[in-house]
């Protein structure tokens, strides 16, 4: 099997995705399948449209990427790319198609197709990146503690991943010979560059501080020159764990100097409008629900339908958060605030339904319309527990740098807080979703939360 991560690799990759995008558009041509829609002409126009399309593709899968050094952790990841490469080549087709009538057009002739070209693009790398081991990233881990134990026990727990640890060194000479789930301990030779060939190694995961010059640091840079990427492990771990973990060693610097953290006002703009249309449409949908929800609360136990707690926004300014009541109506009367609890006895019958399937939530899309919430972003808590977790957490206050969500990273990856020790481990997502602001991470979350409410795996 040949290595996808070398030149030769990538115009083999380049000639695949050209066959299977001929193929896909010839069978349509053919008649083989049948498209309604499809109005080209046949003969020579046919062709040349069938070429022109070709190009369109392969240049769009280049564009977004597709051909050059990446490491994908998630399919989500390479899923991303193929969604780019494919919004690319319609607004290719599309243009062409303008200025050239009748080689292209945005007709369900050229459209489906198109799909079908891009779901198998998607598949044919997957199966690439995701389940030929020869064509994994190969990583030697330099430090041999407890961070690079819990790195190698994360990757052991995918079944299907892109990255394998091969090697793992380190210059504590206590720890040589030690077993982390399978795979030695070596001592950290002065020429990195044996590790390297021997292990076939084609990337570089420091766990170690730099105490009293103990890393190889030209050795590292010289590695950097002959193309074998070197990570810093707080940055690898956050890739393969989609969270930032906080910890001793982690530096204030990190943050600063990361890429992320940054508020793209574009990017807010137009999540705030989608934010206003997706609420009036869906309270207008949810008329019947909303009412048949107030109908049961009522008839379930005495009390008001909505419930209205303070909790902490964007900027830190507190709001009003409106909720459908799930519990009894004197329900903090007795030992006041308190994080819920799994199996809580002051949830009513109904409530224990709403909270499976969300529908306790409805009333917030009132909060995202007011522009107090978003519709995905963390979760917002009450200012008495965002009091404690300030001095007790550190970074936690950089959760309040965007508007809060109806649903967010924390909640579809971590199970419902219990505790301050589960707000602190939900900080860890709360930061990797603030860090990594985007429109498919917006999305990958909203298909996660249908996921769990069609599966009533609420709280």
């Amino acid at each position: 099997m040949f290595s996808v991560r070398t030149t030769f690799g990538y115009v083999s990759i380049m000639i695949a995705d050209a066959f299977i995008c001929s193929l896909i558009f010839w069978f349509t041509l053919s008649h083989i399948f049948w498209v309604p829609g499809w109005y080209a002409n046949d003969g020579l126009l046919n062709h040349v449209s069938l070429d022109i399309i070709t190009l369109i593709v392969v240049l769009s899968l280049g564009v977004a990427r597709l051909y050059s050094y990446t490491e994908y952790y998630y399919p989500s990841d390479l899923l991303k790319q193929i969604a780019t490469s494919f919004l690319i080549s319609l607004g290719g087709i599309a243009i062409l198609g303008y200025f050239a009538k009748g080689i292209t057009s945005l007709d369900l002739g050229f459209i489906a197709p198109l799909v079908l070209t891009y779901i198998l693009l998607y598949i044919f790398r997957y199966f690439l990146y995701f389940t030929v081991r020869d064509n994994r990233t190969r990583i030697l881990i330099i430090g041999a503690n407890d961070f690079a134990r819990e790195i190698v026990e994360e990757s052991m727990r995918k079944k299907f991943r892109s990255y394998e640890i091969v090697c793992i060194a380190s210059s504590d000479e206590k720890k040589l010979g030690y077993d982390i789930y399978g795979i030695k301990v070596l001592p950290l030779k002065d020429k990195i560059e044996e590790l390297i060939r021997d292990y076939s190694v084609d990337c570089i995961v420091v766990t170690k501080r730099n105490r009293r010059g103990m890393l190889p640091i030209h050795e590292l840079l010289n590695c950097k020159t002959q193309n074998i990427r070197v990570q810093e492990g707080f940055s690898f771990y956050e890739k393969i764990k989609r969270k930032i973990i906080i910890s001793e060693f982690l530096q204030p610097s990190w943050f600063i100097f990361q890429d992320g953290f940054s508020q793209n006002s574009i990017h807010q703009s137009f999540k705030r409008m989608i934010g206003i249309a997706v609420s009036i449409v869906l309270l207008a949908v949810l008329t019947p629900i909303i009412l048949l929800v107030a109908i049961g609360i009522k008839l379930d136990s005495p009390g008001p339908v909505f419930y209205q707690q303070e909790r902490v926004g964007r900027k830190g300014k507190v709001f009003g958060l409106l909720k459908f009541r799930s519990m009894r109506e004197d329900a903090e009367a007795l030992n006041g605030p308190m994080f819920a609890q799994k199996s809580d006895a002051r949830i009513t019958r109904i409530g224990t339904i709403l909270r499976r399937l969300r529908l306790d939530e409805i009333p917030q899309f009132i909060n995202i319309f007011k522009g107090e919430m978003d519709l995905v972003g963390p979760r917002p808590e009450r200012p008495v527990f965002v009091t404690q977790l300030e001095k007790q957490v550190p970074y936690y206050s950089l959760r309040h740098s965007v508007r809060p969500g109806l649903t967010g990273w924390a909640q579809v990856k971590y199970r419902y807080g219990e505790s301050f020790k589960d707000s602190k481990e939900k900080l860890h997502y709360d930061l990797y979703y603030v860090k990594h602001l985007s429109w498919h991470l917006d999305l990958l979350i909203i298909f996660l939360t249908i996921k769990e409410i069609l599966f009533a795996r609420g709280r």
